[in-house]
């Protein structure tokens, strides 16, 4: 009788674990210098009168980036530590759709963009609170990473006993050499768009590991200049 010793992926999910805790430490660190650096100008009185205003918004804009990437850091612990749903029941995706946009609508308008709705009642046994944020880090970057005069559009459908959540905009694309790597924890295309926009690398992650834990995938396709289409397929079509 023979014995086939299984591979020890031990090492693996050790370095794993280093590099997020390093990427953590380096994006908490970096808006940490910034507030510090303007708080002792203010505090020492180095600051002009004109300027304490630029510096106290600056402030408040690195302290709210800092509290959605800990947000977002969080709820990816909680994806990593969860094996089944914690709550389920027939979520009508149409109606989620529905309060996505109405809560981007705001910054759409800011951003120059128009949100379109394809989305039906459609019914997925899962957890709502998750899918609503599935569906908000997938718009809200169809938002931020768009032109003025643009469009995002979503749309929910069933085909084959399959549910799907498409949705598309007509921004500045991903090119090639990045579209297999943007589902990866802290990796951003453009680094400085994405402290300009507020992005914390971590949008795409949460989708992915939201689609999984409800027994889904996630595809990309997307056109630099012209725009990015994500699909999320979910293994069955209804609750």
């Amino acid at each position: 009788m023979t014995h086939t010793e299984l591979p020890d992926h031990s090492n693996d999910h050790e370095k794993v674990r280093r590099q997020f805790s390093a990427n953590v430490s380096h994006e908490l660190k970096t808006p940490l210098t910034g507030i510090l650096g303007y708080a002792e100008m203010l505090s020492s009185g180095m600051a002009r009168p004109e300027d304490t205003r630029r510096f106290i918004e600056r402030i408040r804009c690195e302290a709210e980036q800092m509290i959605q990437l800990v947000d977002d850091i969080i709820m990816l612990s909680q994806l990593d530590e969860t094996e089944r749903l914690p709550y389920t029941e027939p979520v009508d995706l149409g109606e989620v759709a529905v309060a996505v946009k109405e809560a981007l609508t705001f910054k759409a308008q800011e951003h120059g963009v128009s949100l379109r709705l394809d989305a039906p009642e459609t019914l997925l046994k899962g957890n709502r609170s998750l899918l609503y944020d599935l569906l908000y880090n997938l718009l809200d970057n169809s938002v931020k990473y768009n032109r003025p005069g643009g469009s995002a559009q979503v749309i929910v459908s069933q085909h084959d006993g399959r549910t799907i959540i498409e949705v598309s905009d007509t921004g500045i694309g991903i090119p090639p050499k990045h579209q297999d790597r943007v589902l990866e924890r802290f990796y951003r295309v453009d680094k400085s768009r994405s402290k300009k926009t507020g992005g914390t690398g971590l949008g795409l992650s949460i989708v992915k590991h939201i689609a999984a834990v409800h027994d889904g995938t996630v595809e990309l396709n997307s056109t630099p200049g012209k725009g990015t289409t994500v699909r999320v397929v979910f293994g069955h079509a209804s609750a």
